[in-house]
C-alpha cells in the first residue's frame, strides 16, 4: 500500500490508497473534482489555540485584593486632601466661624479675658476706676508729667489669615517718668489690662483681664515684674478678639472707626468716630508715684494707668 507524506502536523492521517485513486481518476477524467485539501498550517495552528482554550475553559479575572486597591486609592486621597487644605487655607472654603461678635452678656474669651458684654450700649463704663478727664483730649499746653505714663503706641485690625479670625490689637508703651524705675508686675498686678471702646451709641465693645506679651522677655531673677527704667520704657501689646464686640459690631468696622478724621493733606479735622481706652491696676504704679511724691488720687485709682487714642487740642 503506497502513502503520501502527511501534512506538518500529528493531528491529520495520511491518504488511504482508495482516496489516492480516486484522486488520480477524478484528475484524468477531469471531473473538476479537486483533490483532498488539508488544512493549511495557520489554520492547524489556530485550531489548536482552540482546543487548547476549550480543554482549559475559561477563568474568570483575578480579584483586586483589598490593599492593591488601598495602594491604587491612597496616592488619590493624598492629593485630594492638600487641595483641600489648600482651599481652606486660602479661604476658598469655609465651616462656619469668622469674625462673630459676642453675645450681650459677659463671656470668657479665647486667649483669656472676660468679655463686657453685659455693659454694651453703656456710656462712660470702665472696669477700673478712671479719674473724670481720663476720658477726655489731654490739652497741647500742659506740662509734662512726671509720674508713670501709659500711652497707645498703635492700634488696628490684624487678620493673619482668612481661616484665622481677625481681632484687634493695641500696642502699649509705659514709661516711668522723671525719675526712678517702674516695676510692673508681667501680669499687671494679676488683673490683666481692661479695653473699652465706645461709639455715638454707648459701649460698642470691651474687655478686662486681658493678658500682655511682653516686648522684652522675662530674664532671671525677676520674679516676675518688667522693669521699665528711664533708658528705653517698655512696651507690651494685647489682642481684642471678635467676640468681645457687642452684637451687630465687627472688628473691621470698628478698626476704621478708631483713628482720628484727616482731610487730603493728612491733616487732622477732629476726633475719632470711636474713643478706644486701655488701663490697667498695678501696685507698682502707686508705689512710684509716692517715691516721686506725686498727689495720688487714693483707693483703688492709686494704682491705675490709662491711655486713649483722643487727639489733643483739636478745634
Amino acid at each position: 500500500m503506497s502513502t503520501v507524506p502527511p501534512a506538518d502536523g500529528p493531528e491529520q492521517p495520511p491518504l488511504s490508497d482508495e482516496q489516492w485513486a480516486a484522486f488520480l481518476r477524478d484528475a484524468v477524467e477531469g471531473s473538476g473534482a479537486g483533490a483532498p485539501k488539508e488544512p493549511s498550517a495557520r489554520a492547524r495552528t489556530r485550531l489548536r489555540r482552540v482546543r487548547t482554550a476549550m480543554r482549559r475553559g475559561f477563568r474568570r479575572p483575578a480579584r483586586l485584593s483589598v490593599r492593591a486597591g488601598l495602594q491604587a486609592v491612597v496616592p488619590w486621597l493624598a492629593v485630594a486632601a492638600v487641595v483641600v487644605y489648600g482651599a481652606w487655607e486660602q479661604g476658598l472654603l469655609s465651616w462656619g466661624g469668622g469674625d462673630e461678635s459676642g453675645p450681650a452678656r459677659a463671656v470668657a474669651l479665647p486667649g483669656g479675658g472676660v468679655s463686657d458684654g453685659d455693659h454694651c450700649g453703656a456710656r462712660g463704663y470702665h472696669h477700673f476706676p478712671l479719674p473724670p478727664d481720663a476720658s477726655a483730649p489731654a490739652p497741647r499746653s500742659a506740662s509734662a508729667q512726671h509720674g508713670p505714663q501709659l500711652v497707645l503706641g498703635s492700634y488696628g485690625y490684624v487678620k493673619p489669615s482668612r481661616r484665622t479670625p481677625g481681632r484687634l490689637t493695641v500696642g502699649l508703651l509705659f514709661a516711668p517718668g522723671s525719675d526712678g524705675p517702674l516695676k510692673l508686675s508681667r501680669t499687671l498686678g494679676g488683673e490683666g489690662a481692661a479695653v473699652e471702646i465706645e461709639g455715638p451709641d454707648g459701649l460698642v465693645g470691651g474687655a478686662h483681664g486681658l493678658p500682655v506679651t511682653w516686648a522684652t522677655p522675662a530674664k532671671p531673677g525677676d520674679a516676675g515684674t518688667a522693669r521699665i527704667d528711664l533708658a528705653d520704657g517698655g512696651g507690651a501689646e494685647l489682642s481684642l478678639p471678635p467676640q468681645a464686640l457687642c452684637p451687630g459690631y465687627d472688628a473691621t468696622s470698628v478698626a476704621e472707626h478708631l483713628p482720628p478724621p484727616a482731610d487730603s493733606s493728612r491733616t487732622i479735622t477732629g476726633q475719632p468716630s470711636y474713643t478706644l481706652t486701655v488701663s490697667v491696676r498695678d501696685p507698682g504704679v502707686g508705689a512710684l508715684r509716692t517715691s516721686l511724691g506725686l498727689p495720688s488720687a487714693g483707693g483703688p485709682a492709686a494704682n491705675v494707668l490709662s491711655a486713649n487714642n483722643l487727639v489733643p487740642d483739636v478745634p
